[in-house]
Formats: structure tokens, sequence, C-alpha cells
């Protein structure tokens, strides 16, 4: 792990599909605590961001030192008087540093950020993790403010190209805790991978989640912005990439990921919606908008977002909207249909 100050914003806003993409995603807001992850999954996409291929040993971990400069960071965006969804965890796990930052500036990270959005109650920070560093969160009273989200996946994958992480079963342990706890918790079960034994697999996974109740489960599956690019950075950083043998050789209607069968895709997508407790609100995450027709899924808030009217939703329907008024929207899509 190296330390370092960072240079550029701790809090940046994703750039979100363009004007004339059919992918149903919205730029959203990140905290960057840290850069890269101590772990190792095979199909990690930041293996091929070029700050870490010419920076390898920083893949592992970098953790910022001006700590007293991200919580004044944080403080100037609370005071926005918009409701907000901030997520930790877009470019580095969110909770796998937490015992750095104790070590390194004298108190967990969970520590020096949580207490800002739990004295307030417009926004919300979602942690996205893989980690089940929670000691240190577990010392503070829960608050609805921040919710604990943990990737999960069918044990086999969990073992198979997720090294360096905890089992899927050890990650539901910890959630469990939370919940217990009082803390607010969510999944992402993703990539889904079309194994041979996917169906008792991930039928395994969902009865845990079900089990738990989470506000939300987001899917996804395995996807990749260059069909050879991210299975070349996996050999040659030591990873299994057979997972990517998977991956079709054509991209989804959008042009944005390969992706597996679009077929499979769906499949896969509706087992998991249909067994779901029907009190979980399902989501996708930077899918197409094909495939939400297709699951006959509509949109009702996503990971990243406060929910279906978040203020980042409505600007960008708004500008949608403008654009084909204006003439300059051939081929934008109409707005996702909300749920009534």
């Amino acid at each position: 792990m190296k330390l370092a100050e960072r240079g550029s914003n701790f809090i940046r806003q994703f750039g979100g599909p363009g004007e004339d993409s059919q992918i149903v995603c919205f730029k959203f807001w990140q905290l960057v605590v840290a850069g890269g992850c101590p772990y190792r999954c095979a199909y990690c996409f930041l293996q091929t961001v070029p700050w870490f291929r010419f920076r390898p040993d920083e893949l592992y971990g970098l953790v910022y030192t001006n700590v007293e400069e991200m919580v004044a960071e944080i403080t100037h965006w609370l005071d926005d008087p918009i409701p907000k969804m901030m997520i930790v965890g877009e470019l580095q796990d969110g909770l796998i540093f937490d015992s750095a930052y104790k070590k390194t500036s004298g108190e967990p990270l969970t520590h020096r950020v949580i207490p800002l959005f739990a004295a307030q109650k417009r926004h919300r920070l979602i942690f996205l993790t893989k980690s089940t560093q929670i000691q240190h969160a577990l010392e503070l009273a829960p608050t609805p403010q921040v919710v604990f989200s943990w990737s999960v996946n069918a044990e086999e994958i969990g073992a198979k190209w997720e090294h360096g992480t905890p089992l899927p079963s050890e990650r539901f342990a910890a959630a469990e805790k939370m919940k217990k706890a009082g803390w607010p918790v969510r999944f992402r079960l993703d990539p889904m991978i079309p194994y041979a034994d996917w169906k008792r697999g991930y039928a395994e996974a969902i009865k845990k989640i079900n089990a738990l109740l989470p506000e939300m489960v987001t899917l996804g599956a395995l996807r990749a912005t260059s069909y050879n690019g991210l299975r070349n950075a996996a050999k040659a950083n030591g990873r299994d990439e057979t997972i990517f043998d998977y991956l079709t050789e054509t991209k989804d209607p959008s042009g944005f990921k390969y992706r597996i069968p679009f077929d499979t895709q769906v499949e896969m997508f509706r087992f998991a919606v249909d067994r779901l407790k029907s009190s979980i609100k399902p989501a996708l995450c930077k899918e197409d908008r094909a495939l939400w027709k297709a699951l006959g899924m509509k949109f009702d808030g996503c990971h990243c977002l406060l929910g279906r009217n978040d203020a980042i939703v409505k600007k960008r329907n708004t500008e949608m909207e403008h654009a084909r008024e204006t003439g300059h929207g051939i081929g934008i899509g109409k707005p996702l249909p909300v749920l009534a």
C-alpha cells in the first residue's frame, strides 16, 4: 500500500452516458477515498485504467493522506440544499481501506465520513464493498443517511475469479451483522456469470439476499469495454482470464460494452428478479434500454441515486427533452418511464 496526497478533487461526478446513448445511467456523485484495490478480481476494470497501467504498484492500493481536505470537500458538498446520493467504491473498494486510514491518519475512514452525513437529513452516502472490515463502522450509531452495500455472487464465482476477497458467504455474514445493528443494507449481484451450475449457485445467493431484506438489489452481468483489453490485462497481472470466455464478440446495442449473450443475460436477470421477494426493489446498472424492455422493467431508481425522482434523473430527462425540441436530439430515446 502506498501513501500520497491527492492532488485533484476527492469528490467527482461520473461523466455519464452521451446524450445519444441508450444506456440507462446517470451522472452520479462519487467520493474517491483511495486508488486501486488490494483484491485481485479477474474482471476488475481498474486493470485497464491508464493511471494504473503506468503505475502498476498503485493498482493494489494508494491511500491519501490529506484527509482534512477531503473532509472540507464533503462538508461543502453537504451544504447543497438539493438532496443527493454519494457513492464510495466506484474507483476502489469502499471499505477495505478503513483500517488503513486509522493507521495513517489516526481515525478510520468511516469515523471521518459517517458523522458528517449523520448530522443532516438531505443527503445519503453508500459504501460499496466486498470487504468484511466492519468493525470500525459497528462502533458508530447507525443512521438512515448511510447505506452499506455488498457486491456478492455465487460462491463458486467468488472462489474462482475474485481472488483475495472474502467469499460471498462471508460478505453475507458481514451484511447480516450490519443489518442487525440497524444499518440500511443493499446488494449488487454482479457480475452474474452463466457458468455450468449457475441456476443453483444464484438461487442460493438470492435466498441469502431475501433473508436479509435489503433496500435494493442491483443486477449486473460480466462486461468489458474492450474484448481483449481486459483479458490481456488480467493475464498480465496473473489473474484467471478464462472468465472472459463468456463474452460475445459484439457489443450491446448502444456499442457501450462487450457482454454475455443478450438472451442469456435476459434469462439470468429474469431468474433473479422472479426469485427476489416482492418487497425488495430490483435495479439494473449501466444497461442498455433494450435489456430493460426485454425484462419488462421500468426505471425506479438505481444504486447510485436517491430514487426515481433524483435531481440528476430530472436534469438528464430535461436535457433530452430540450435536445429533441431544438432538433439536436435525433436518435435520442425517450426518458425511461418510471413506476407509478
